[in-house]
């Protein structure tokens, strides 16, 4: 049966009773609205989509009112330094999971649970972490979309004490590429194309400040979104040593468009036609590497890449190359670790999903003419 979506003072209402807190802070309105009008304008809502749809929408709100709650239990902690943070991007499915994964091995380095990006607060001690109510939510919430959608174990798995990347923390302003591509919003995204996000990386940071409060170790982050605001990030983080990998995007593309294609299909109750997909994600990551390419012209020694077919063949390799350009020390153990780990992954190393352009509405010549500076740049 049709239904209406909620407007934005229904959803910030579930969100506080469903947090038990109320205050929202500031700067987000503006994008809520957008969000709920591009939904009522560009889906068919009905009783069986509606908690689906809403679901991402009060989880962002709902990990507003725990930064906000943690900023005022710990005002100081948004003072503290973050400290050359190591940062990999690139575009989606060119391995940047993989690599997380890997040097997040490493205790010399502090990352983003899951768990903790949908409540941000002070990390407690991982022991403690099975008897901490919130972990257990997120645990069953991440359980029981997985048995949804099953593809997800496939094409992007990730527990929930598993470190991941910043984009739902960066979301929480609704000024982000997210609630398109897990909807599909043309007027969402004809709003947000090209918004300037400065406040939503400043609140990024806080978050990341509230996160590690008495924690030492340097941050090791990741996000193929920060492809599309290194300017911003390099704002926050002046620092920072990105690592951007790099792969053949007629292979990336149809790759990152068959992670979103079963999640789609989840989030709107129906079979979505593939082929709506491909065109909007090709567009989006074109232009986030055109404008990356821009900010790294002024920034070049804040930069290493790391090509994917390098990091499959050699992932140690990888690690050490990483380590040496910004003087980071690999212990041998944890070297060992990391070798243990990588072997282990060799029975999963080939794709176990591999998709076409076509299936997507695309083609490969369409995608490597489009990214035609890009692949002679990095020789894909």
């Amino acid at each position: 049966m049709p239904m209406t979506f909620p407007d934005a003072d229904a959803l910030l209402a579930q969100a506080a009773a469903a947090a038990g807190l109320d205050d929202f802070g500031g700067g987000y309105r503006d994008g809520l609205e957008a969000l709920v009008a591009a939904i009522r304008s560009d889906l068919p809502v009905t009783s069986e989509n509606l908690p689906r749809i809403a679901g991402p929408v009060l989880a962002l709100l709902i990990s507003r009112l725990h930064s906000e709650a943690g900023w005022k239990q710990h005002p100081n902690c948004r003072a503290a330094p973050i400290r050359s943070p190591l940062v990999i991007t690139g575009l989606p499915r060119t391995g940047t999971t993989a690599l997380h994964n890997l040097l997040a091995l490493d205790p010399q380095f502090q990352g983003l649970e899951q768990w903790l990006i949908g409540t941000p607060m002070p990390r407690p001690p991982r022991a403690s972490w099975t008897a901490n109510p919130h972990y257990q939510a997120a645990v069953a919430a991440q359980q029981a979309f997985l048995a949804a959608v099953p593809a997800m174990r496939v094409t992007h798995e990730v527990n929930s004490g598993d470190v991941d990347e910043c984009l739902n923390l960066l979301a929480q302003s609704f000024v982000s590429h997210y609630p398109s591509s897990g909807l599909g919003l043309p007027a969402y995204d004809r709003w947000w194309w090209g918004r300037d996000e400065s406040a939503s990386y400043r609140r990024y940071a806080d978050n990341l400040r509230l996160i590690g409060t008495g924690w030492p170790p340097r941050w090791l982050l990741k996000n193929p979104g920060h492809l599309t605001h290194l300017d911003r990030l390099l704002e926050v983080f002046p620092d920072a040593c990105i690592v951007q990998t790099h792969r053949d995007p007629a292979l990336a593309i149809p790759s990152v468009c068959g992670v979103i294609h079963p999640a789609r299909c989840f989030f709107h109750a129906r079979t979505v036609a593939a082929t709506t997909v491909g065109p909007r994600e090709l567009e989006l990551w074109a232009y986030s590497e055109e404008r990356a390419t821009r900010v790294r012209a002024a920034r070049p020694e804040r930069f290493l890449d790391v090509r994917h077919t390098d990091f499959r063949r050699d992932p140690l390799g990888t690690v050490r190359g990483i380590y040496a350009r910004f003087g980071l020390v690999l212990e041998p153990a944890i070297e060992a670790r990391m070798q243990a780990w990588a072997a282990r992954q060799s029975d999963v190393r080939q794709e176990q999903h591999r998709y076409t352009p076509e299936q997507f509405g695309l083609t490969r010549g369409q995608v490597r003419e489009r990214f035609a500076d890009y692949i002679a740049r990095y020789d894909l």
